[in-house]
């Protein structure tokens, strides 16, 4: 069994190239035919996309597949291409649909295995009502390692080839995802944490389409800044509309000062009278 000390390092280069910092980079697989169709909302790659912004890991994709097996294969391939670090929720369970153990098990060359402590953990569930398809869960790639007990397991799964990285497999529940993503956090060093992001803000009644080549000055200038442009429309206590745009700027937190001046440059910019108040101009996420 993989220790969290032994495991792949999950670490690549962040988005703030300017300050030379580094960020930990990772991608949401969202797994099911009823995302796609609709039948199902989704809830579990909101709760990752902010656990991630918090913890100060770059989430660079959340994909959504089916559940045939070579869509979510083929998906969680590309991703790792991509990041070091993925995490899978849905098809999990004992049906027919429930794919992505096979469907990892073959992208990665790691074959289903038996796993023992999770037979057990079957058997003293279901006793003497244990089905061949609810046994089945018991099938996990071949060097899965468990984590986030007591009760069903988070499986993890640490690959060497064709680089380093990690795989966490998640229920497809929301509420089980979410309390599987508590008690990952819980354990020490199981989850990267990065620096955390700083985050400016401003807040201008000019239009879009006038602040866009204001913004496209200040991001040639402010290299490795994520820049947000997000028009709101209110309506007054006496029944006007009243439109503004909130504009965010972010960086990893070794970026503040670049951030800031970014800030700095955009606000000195706008045309005269189109500077709304702040009320909360600069936070910083840890």
């Amino acid at each position: 069994m993989t220790s969290p000390s032994s495991a792949p390092t999950v670490t690549a280069s962040g988005s703030a190239a300017a300050a030379g910092s580094a960020a930990p980079r990772a991608a949401v697989l969202l797994i099911g035919d009823e995302l796609l169709s609709g039948k199902i909302r989704d809830e579990n790659g909101w709760f990752l996309a902010k656990m991630m912004r918090r913890r100060g890991i770059a989430l660079v994709e959340i994909r959504t597949v089916g559940d045939g097996i070579e869509d979510i294969g083929r998906a969680l391939l590309e991703l790792l291409a991509r990041v070091p670090l993925v995490f899978t929720s849905g098809g999990v369970g004992p049906t027919h649909d429930d794919r992505t153990l096979e469907a990892i098990a073959r992208a990665t060359g790691h074959p289903l295995m038996r796993h023992p402590e999770i037979e057990a953990e079957l058997r003293a569930h279901y006793g003497s009502g244990l089905t061949p398809e609810a046994l089945s869960m018991a099938d996990v790639p071949e060097g899965t390692v468990l984590r986030a007990g007591p009760g069903w397991p988070v499986m993890r799964l640490d690959l060497q080839a064709p680089q380093p990285a990690r795989v966490y497999v998640l229920p497809g529940v929301p509420p089980l995802l979410r309390t599987k993503i508590e008690r990952l956090e819980a354990l020490p060093d199981e989850l990267p944490q990065g620096e955390g992001w700083h985050l400016a803000t401003l807040h201008s009644t000019l239009e879009e389409h006038r602040l866009a080549p204001l913004l496209d000055a200040v991001l040639e200038r402010h290299p490795g800044v994520e820049i947000g442009s997000y028009p709101r429309w209110t309506r007054e206590d006496d029944g006007q509309v009243r439109y503004h745009v909130r504009v965010t700027f972010e960086a990893p937190m070794a970026a503040a000062a670049v951030v800031q001046a970014a800030r700095d440059a955009l606000r000195a910019s706008l045309p005269e009278g189109t500077l709304l108040p702040d009320p909360d101009p600069t936070v910083v996420s840890a």
